[in-house]
């Protein structure tokens, strides 16, 4: 891989500023992720998100105190001081405003889910990381569990003819619908099933969200997103041959496989999910909320 990079954080609010540091700092982690660490951070967060504000200062000490990490009082500062970035707000409102300095600096920038809090803004990011030639990937740690992966590559030398996937999906009016959590779910049924799909129809009751997608050569594929019963992701797989049920690895750290991806993405530029790929994702969400909201179905051409 290389020389070690510097890597930079932005956003202080959610668990995987702690679980990403672990993993990429601690020596003695058995699932190290080597090719980079973690050297500064700028803590930002939403003053008017409970699940943003209430844990920042815990992150902060935890950084400070357990990896030594140093705490900037800017975006700019931060750059100064990196040679990599991981955009971990977990609020998608701020990812457009957050993502424009670290883009502009061509520094390679990973931007945990969502991409944006809607499919606009998750638009104009790409846009502006063309226009300056900068390097950008987004994802969920889901694509890249180990469960998830053996099934995929199972189907290697045959064709998947539908997928129903599954994750939780609580729900936060600042990032609607699936955007917030239910992305999980979004990002197993595209593992499998790809780009192409045409229109969207969602249902929505207090403990569920269920997402039928239909795609242009007839493929059906689903998203239950709970939030009531097991705390849980995964999905069942339909190919010509055979039909698999996976949810996710207990067994090996959640985010070791995602870190892998964004550490050979940092030291190559080249993202393994296509923004494409990325980009229908946002719309498949945009247009379940609308679909629930108008109780309709929904193209994607739409947008």
């Amino acid at each position: 891989m290389g020389e070690e990079l510097k890597i930079g954080i932005i956003g202080f609010d959610t668990s995987h500023v702690s679980a990403f540091t672990q993993l990429l700092n601690d020596e003695k982690n058995p699932h190290r992720v080597k090719g980079g660490k973690v050297v500064a951070g700028y803590p930002s967060f939403s003053e008017d998100l409970e699940a943003s504000y209430s844990r920042v200062e815990k992150f902060k000490k935890e950084l400070v105190e357990n990896w030594n990490i140093k705490l900037v009082n800017s975006i700019e500062e931060l750059l100064k001081n990196v040679d990599a970035v991981l955009l971990e707000s977990v609020d998608g409102r701020r990812h457009l405003k957050e993502a424009i300095p670290v883009i502009e600096a061509k520094k390679p920038l990973f931007i945990d889910k969502p991409l944006a809090h809607n499919y606009y803004e998750a638009k104009k990011i790409y846009e502006i990381a063309e226009k300056y030639n900068c390097p950008v990937f987004s994802s969920s740690s889901l694509r890249f569990d180990v469960n998830i992966r053996k099934v995929k590559e199972s189907f290697k030398e045959e064709k998947i003819s539908g997928c129903d996937a599954f994750s939780p999906a609580p729900l936060e009016p600042t990032n609607p619908g699936l955007f917030w959590y239910g992305i999980h779910g979004v990002e197993i049924l595209y593992t499998f099933m790809g780009t192409g799909c045409e229109e969207v129809f969602c249902e929505k009751t207090d403990d569920f969200h269920f997402v039928t997608g239909k795609w242009e050569d007839g493929r059906i594929g689903t998203v239950r997103g709970t939030r009531k019963g097991p705390h849980d992701y995964g999905a069942t797989v339909f190919g010509e041959k055979k039909i698999v049920h996976t949810t996710y690895s207990k067994e090996v750290p959640l985010y070791a496989g995602l870190l892998k991806e964004i550490i050979k993405f940092f030291h190559t530029g080249k993202p393994p999910v296509d923004k494409e790929e990325t980009l229908e994702m946002m719309k498949f969400m945009e247009a379940a909320l609308i679909s629930e909201q108008e109780k309709r179905v929904v193209k994607l051409s739409e947008f």
